[in-house]
């Protein structure tokens, strides 16, 4: 933190003690949680040789703690609670140092199978760990002989409502929290993870809009809003095909994600009958969702109450929005993906779509690259002008050494896609062709399709002096299809035959979201580096030659 004095916690070690121990030796900070682990039977438990990370709250948090429960000693509480609020504190089979720690939950849940989360906050000057929000640690990374004890200066209070309970208690969520019960949802979420009969759907992440944002768009109240999504006469209730049971269920998601989980990933996956996904995207210190760009309309999506999220529960963790989020249903369209279009060369003005300027290799990851040889890269390059090539752009990536050995060569590589409406379509993809005679396996989120590059080499293209002026369903029944506005020539190798659109096959998409495009090389041969144009998801309703001409100024015809 700027202008703040970071606290240094060095790392104590004591090896000779366990925790228990470390705990009974120090009666003067610790003889009130001692109290609590003789009671519940838990100094036994904690003794023996394991792994554990403990955080202890000193005997000033344990009076404090008594005191707002209206006790005198640790005798006056149940049983029951103390071994719940032991749980709390303790996470098994691992050591957790700060180091570990993140503005978010710890990587592993507690014994009471909740997540304690972590942060830093200025106190008088000076940067201090807090966890959960509740407690400042005084002391830390004490190392002992069965884990890692943390000193806490309040006790940690374990999350006793469900997320359905916290937003019926809560009235700012009036219209959400009768949307949740009318529609059956209220249930899904008011059961304890440990109660769960289905561990897939045992924790949830809810993103709950306020009253105000609901007024803020014209919905005053409940009926208003189910007049806006369900159907005339349709009951809601536990009801997938009603619009405002799927408006609700695309809410929920079936995890525990705190907010650094959210931005962990680009997108999440809604309980929504037709998992549709919620995106987010980090704007500065803004979270997003639904920040979209679907063909080529920019939607704003909602932003995340920061302040009001990370609530934690008994059965995940409740989120507060700023907007409002909605399914948004579009049919199958086309995609025209100009894979020389990343991030990394668009920055770089002086070279991006600068005919004769390319870039210095690139290694993984990238934003929306990755592949497995970190010596590997990946080159940008925009043809000279009227060079003889008809790239759409004009430019192009390259990908140097693409075979399948030895260990020292790009073997795949996995392109992040741009938003893909859910739906049917058939994929093509244009690769420059030369002396590489290596091969490509395609596969789409994992699962190959039903084509395979044989070799990247000119030879192979398909066009030969006998079918170089075929129509284009003959080449697309062939497998390929011309694309670029380069002039005709019956000369096989001039570039109207050597740049096409290969057919990798069909594939459903199955939510409008990025995807992920891999190419796994096949056979070692390797000769001038593998240069890639663009790939095209077109819906296989829609006629396959259309667009016909993708030009190098960039523009698209018929």
């Amino acid at each position: 933190m700027s202008g703040c004095k970071k606290q240094a916690y060095p790392p104590l070690v004591n090896t000779q003690f366990n925790i228990t121990s470390y705990i009974e030796n120090d009666p003067a900070d610790f003889s009130l949680f001692d109290q609590i682990l003789q009671k519940t039977g838990y100094d036994g438990f904690l003794q023996p040789y394991g792994e554990y990370t403990i955080f202890v709250p000193n005997n000033s948090a344990v009076t404090l703690y008594m005191k707002s429960k209206g006790k005198t000693s640790i005798d006056q509480f149940n049983v029951d609670s103390l071994k719940n609020l032991v749980r709390y504190h303790v996470i098994q089979n691992d050591t957790i140092t700060t180091d570990l720690f993140f503005d978010g939950k710890l990587r592993t849940p507690t014994m009471l199978n909740q997540y304690l989360t972590t942060g830093v906050v200025n106190v008088s000057g000076t940067s201090s760990y807090i966890v959960n929000g509740q407690a400042l640690i005084l002391h830390s990374n004490i190392a002992l002989g069965n884990g890692i004890l943390h000193v806490i200066d309040h006790v940690l209070q374990p999350a006793t409502n469900t997320i359905a309970k916290l937003i019926d208690l809560n009235s700012k969520y009036t219209i959400f929290d009768q949307a949740l019960k009318a529609t059956g949802l209220y249930d899904t979420l008011n059961v304890p993870a440990t109660s769960a009969a289905n561990p897939a759907r045992a924790y949830f992440t809810v993103f709950a809009e306020p009253d105000s944002v609901y007024q803020s768009i014209g919905i005053p109240n409940f009926a208003a809003l189910q007049l806006k999504y369900s159907s005339p006469g349709s009951d809601p209730l536990r009801n997938p095909n009603d619009g405002l049971y799927d408006y609700m269920a695309y809410h929920i998601l079936a995890e525990n994600s705190y907010l650094t989980d959210i931005i962990s990933k680009p997108s999440h996956i809604s309980i929504s009958p037709g998992q549709d996904v919620i995106s987010d995207v980090l704007q500065n210190t803004t979270i997003q969702l639904d920040y979209d760009n679907i063909l080529g309309v920019q939607y704003p999506g909602a932003s995340v109450d920061r302040p009001h999220s990370n609530i934690p529960a008994t059965n995940g963790v409740l989120h507060s929005l700023l907007g409002d989020i909605y399914i948004k249903v579009f049919p199958p369209s086309e995609v025209d993906w100009d894979l020389a279009d990343q991030p990394e060369f668009r920055k770089q003005t002086s070279i991006f779509r600068v005919a004769g300027k390319s870039s210095v290799g690139l290694n993984s990851p990238m934003t929306n690259i990755t592949f497995e040889n970190a010596a590997a890269t990946v080159n940008y390059s925009c043809q000279p002008a009227n060079n003889g090539t008809y790239y759409w752009w004009n430019d192009v990536i390259s990908l140097n050494n693409f075979r399948n050995g030895p260990a020292t060569q790009m073997i795949d590589i996995t392109f992040t896609s741009p938003i893909i409406i859910k739906g049917k379509y058939k994929v093509w993809i244009s690769y420059g062709h030369g002396s590489e005679t290596a091969g490509a396996q395609i596969l789409f989120d994992g699962n190959p399709l039903q084509n395979v590059i044989p070799n990247l080499n000119t030879t192979y293209l398909g066009f030969t002096t006998s079918n170089i002026s075929a129509s284009g369903p003959v080449l697309e029944a062939n497998g390929w299809k011309r694309y670029t506005e380069a002039p005709y020539t019956a000369t096989a190798n001039q570039f109207y035959n050597t740049v096409a659109l290969f057919y990798c096959g069909i594939v459903n998409v199955p939510t409008t979201d990025h995807h992920q495009l891999k190419l796994v090389a096949i056979g070692g041969a390797v000769g001038t580096p593998t240069v890639f144009d663009m790939v095209q998801f077109l819906p296989v309703t829609q006629n396959q030659e259309e667009p016909r001409y993708f030009n190098r100024d960039g523009s698209i015809a018929q």
